[in-house]
């Protein structure tokens, strides 16, 4: 979603670690891999065990893509004590006092200038199924903070439950992080973050500590350099530091990671970013080594194991970020990529959104979020999901949103909306399938909200025996929402508004634009429930205030939606 403080919408060659395997990530993810070798116990090393060093490793620790057998492990050495023949070693224990961890080294030569600096370690094939594990990095005599991991349950189990935080929309410049504190303190299972992770834009903020100034000088990333200077500033905040130390984290990505409204045009085969959204948007080279590098950031600084290929013939096959995440037999987590594969949309205006003729998208539709194969993918994992829960990790709103007033009619070209008929498909797979409980997680709004899924919205979508899934929107850790937009007096005419938007799209049950945080995600066997919690954002403090906004249950078997915080 558009930010920055305007309107315009916004491997592999492993290594025997006990009987067990352990992967250093490369670069690409693909061809090259260095040996990983497991230590023992007793092995020395320099420095005191608890010394942490906050210095060596600047953005600290953090886990991701959990597999029942593993976890891939991150951090990032400060160059300025980088030493080129220096190992890292990589420690994981049941607890955080490492009385006898277990230990593997990642070989100094595959720590360089060639990934910033970043440390990924891949677990998988080491651990045990639904365990919490306590890890840290060590290097050159210094230790890092100490991060907790969680593998996934076993296939073949019944978890009793399973708790997602739910994140997304972090502009740094405009806003504190307190919310991070707080999930850093929930008792979750794990972090799903829905995109936005960081924004494109440098420059000033109006709030103490939060400019930034990127290599470029620009204030709109340039290159490789400005990607990676800005995951390196957004992670020096300590509040989300702790919270990714604390719980695993399960990731997609939207538009602001490369930049905004961004599309794949099939047409001229090459990448766009949304109209006047980018001052080198016309040249063709420029565009498509800009977004190579905005893929190779977003993998480096995120723990996460998707294929890369940075040596691809076609940008669109560097990255296969779609994936399912399965909970034992409770809940599958269809995990999509809804920015590489989408063309421009060609139906309905958005201020922010390049519009164009269509041609050249492969498959059944004449515009796409997710393009041919993807989809063909994400169709059958709803046709053979046997869980109980199927989810969805969505980047933009599926559900129908639309609000006319006065002469005003706002249509959201950007979200599903703009991308009918393949909604339509989607929705009649949920449909014939069937798909039982299935519930859509979604960020990019920068607004609460807990609505119904319909294959169809016309004057039938009120109605319950059309409901297919419920959607659950997060609101933005930081980012504009509607009241910010509308300025610092608009708190009525924003409540309007929200009223409106409700009254307008029968299949909403809340729908709040003027308060920021994040939100909790519940499945059990008998119920999914959703928590809406309100988290100040003017404050740089652990002590920024948080409340429950809402809360909402949707039992199994019946998409109805019973608010229980009252």
């Amino acid at each position: 979603m558009a930010d920055d403080y305007r309107l315009d919408r916004r491997a592999v060659l492993s290594a025997l670690a006990t009987g067990s395997l352990a992967t250093v990530l490369p670069e690409n993810g693909l061809a090259r891999a260095s040996r990983v070798d497991r230590l023992p116990s007793a092995t020395t090393t320099n420095g005191p065990a608890d010394a942490s060093d906050d210095a060596v490793f600047p953005q600290g620790v953090a886990s991701g893509d959990p597999t029942p057998s593993g976890v891939v492990l991150w951090t990032r050495i400060d160059p300025d004590v980088y030493r080129a023949r220096t190992d890292v070693r990589v420690e994981l224990s049941t607890d955080e006092s490492f009385d006898d961890p277990r230990a593997w080294t990642v070989p100094a030569d595959r720590i360089s200038a060639d990934t910033d600096f970043t440390v990924k370690v891949d677990l998988d094939g080491t651990l045990e199924p639904g365990q919490s594990y306590a890890y840290r990095f060590r290097y050159d005599g210094a230790t890092s903070p100490v991060g907790r991991c969680r593998t996934l349950p076993a296939p073949d189990s019944s978890p009793d439950s399973l708790r997602l935080a739910m994140l997304t929309c972090q502009n740094y410049r405009n806003g504190y992080y307190g919310a991070y504190h707080h999930v850093a303190q929930e008792s979750v299972d794990f972090l799903l973050h829905l995109g936005d992770f960081i924004y494109e834009h440098g420059g000033r903020s109006g709030l103490e500590g939060r400019d930034i100034s990127l290599p470029s000088g620009e204030t709109t990333a340039m290159g490789l350099d400005d990607y990676r200077h800005l995951y390196r500033t957004y992670r020096s905040d300590g509040f989300l530091q702790a919270a990714l130390a604390q719980h695993s984290l399960i990731a997609t990505w939207d538009d602001h990671e490369i930049v905004n409204n961004r599309f794949w045009s099939y047409a001229e085969e090459r990448p766009y970013a949304g109209f006047e959204d980018h001052p080198r948007n016309d040249d063709a080279a420029f565009m498509t080594q800009l977004f190579a590098d905005g893929i190779r950031a977003w993998w480096e600084y995120l723990p996460t194991r998707v294929r890369y290929d940075p040596d691809a013939d076609s940008l669109r096959d560097q990255l296969e970020l779609w994936r399912s995440v399965q909970f034992g037999d409770l809940v599958e987590l269809l995990v999509t990529d809804e920015r590489l594969y989408r063309s421009s949309p060609t139906g309905g205006t958005q201020a922010g959104v390049r519009l164009e003729a269509s041609g050249g998208v492969p498959g059944d539709f004449d515009e796409t979020i997710l393009g041919a194969d993807q989809r063909e993918w994400f169709l059958d994992r709803l046709r053979e999901s046997g869980a109980t829960w199927t989810a969805w990790a969505n980047e933009v709103v599926a559900m129908d949103l639309q609000l006319d007033w006065d002469e005003l009619s706002l249509f959201n070209a950007d979200s599903w909306d703009g991308f009918k008929p393949e909604r339509e498909r989607i929705m009649a797979t949920v449909r014939d399938a069937p798909v039982e409980n299935f519930v859509a997680l979604t960020g990019d709004l920068h607004t609460a909200v807990a609505g119904y899924l319909h294959r169809i919205y016309d004057d039938d979508r009120a109605r319950p025996d059309e409901r297919l899934g419920v959607e659950f929107v997060a609101p933005a850790i930081s980012s504009n929402n509607l009241r910010e937009l509308l300025g610092p007096d608009s708190r009525e005419l924003t409540l309007l508004l929200e009223r409106l938007t409700r009254r307008q799209n029968p299949h909403v049950d809340f729908f709040d634009s003027h308060h920021w945080g994040y939100g909790v995600v519940e499945f059990t066997p008998d119920a999914v429930t959703y928590s809406i919690y309100a988290v100040d954002k003017s404050t740089d403090s652990a002590d920024a205030n948080r409340r429950l906004l809402r809360q909402f249950r949707c039992p199994t078997g019946e998409y109805s939606l019973e608010r229980i915080d009252q």
